[in-house]
């Protein structure tokens, strides 16, 4: 966990990104003033970051190394919404990413 946090952090370079660890595996990146274009630039940036550290998986039955799928939600700007809002739209996206076959993206933009 501690190489997939690191690999996570170092991937963010704007002083206001931020990663932290959210729940048991599970981790949230904010990207304030970021388009949904740019943020699955950097789901895919961080998704190749964790997959080149090439961590041994040996309890997957998909994947050999430790790979992450990930949830995108954003919103235009001027939208008024509860941050519950992005974390219900992250979150299904993130479960569609896992039963799509995992270490992938998907995501979805708030209007």
């Amino acid at each position: 966990m501690r190489k997939v946090a690191a690999s996570l952090q170092n991937s963010l370079l704007r002083p206001a990104d931020f990663v932290a660890r959210y729940g048991g595996e599970e981790f949230v990146v904010v990207l304030p003033n970021t388009d949904i274009s740019g943020a699955e630039g950097i789901a895919e940036k961080l998704r190749l970051g964790i997959e080149s550290l090439n961590i041994p998986h040996e309890k997957s039955n998909i994947s050999e190394i430790v790979t992450i799928s990930l949830g995108i939600s954003t919103t235009v700007p001027g939208q008024t919404l509860h941050q519950s809002a992005f974390i219900e739209t992250a979150d299904k996206c993130l479960y569609e990413s896992k039963e799509n076959g995992r270490n992938q993206w998907r995501s979805v933009l708030i209007q």
